[in-house]
């Protein structure tokens, strides 16, 4: 969800933590990447401020991210992102999340506005330390993506999109893209780890994907 696994933070970034004036919640954590910081292969600069409203774990806590001047790997990237547990089965937990004022802009200066909403639940790996064995699915959800130059792309989950944390690609699931030449399918396959999709255009030709 942060583009990175702050359970092991960067050397580089200088993390702060405000809690309530009892010690409790409210918490927010602010991570300053500075002018260039390197981690996990991504050079950030910028500030991260990520305010919680209980354990994130815990029905019904709102966790928000927001940007200041943040850019990734020379991508400027504004806007807060929102997610609420929405947990009704302990073993099982979700999370709503939207995004709202967002943009992307890219190194050349093309700007791509976008929304966002979508379910996301866990499905193993619950209950323990080991991020190897974590399997999240997005059960529903839409993105819409819009280019400075008025071009639109919608997404839309049509299947659960699996992604397990041992492998670099989704491996199952089904999404619907729509936008300018592109009106169909990708399929991400049965739960096979590889970089491999299959896309369907809405005239029923199909398209070999390598990720």
């Amino acid at each position: 969800t942060l583009d990175a696994d702050f359970s092991n933070p960067p050397a580089c970034a200088t993390i702060t933590v405000e809690t309530a004036p009892d010690g409790g919640f409210p918490r927010t954590f602010t991570i300053d990447f500075g002018s260039g910081c390197e981690y996990n292969g991504i050079t950030r600069s910028g500030i991260l401020i990520i305010t919680l409203s209980d354990y994130f774990m815990s029905t019904g806590c709102e966790m928000v991210i927001e940007r200041q001047n943040y850019v990734a790997n020379d991508w400027a990237i504004d806007g807060s992102v929102t997610f609420v547990n929405q947990t009704t089965d302990a073993n099982t937990p979700s999370w709503s999340r939207s995004t709202t004022s967002a943009s992307y802009t890219s190194p050349i200066g093309l700007v791509y506005t976008h929304y966002d909403n979508r379910i996301v639940k866990q499905t193993a790996g619950f209950g323990n330390v080991d991020l190897n064995d974590n399997v999240y699915e997005i059960t529903s959800g839409t993105h819409h993506l819009t280019r400075s130059d008025g071009n639109t792309l919608e997404i839309t989950i049509v299947s659960p999109v699996v992604k397990a944390m041992s492998c670099d690609y989704i491996s199952a699931g089904e999404m619907h893209i729509d936008g300018g030449l592109l009106n169909g399918n990708i399929n991400y396959g049965e739960g096979e780890c590889d970089n491999t999709a299959v896309y369907t255009h809405h005239n029923g030709l199909t398209f070999n994907m390598n990720l």
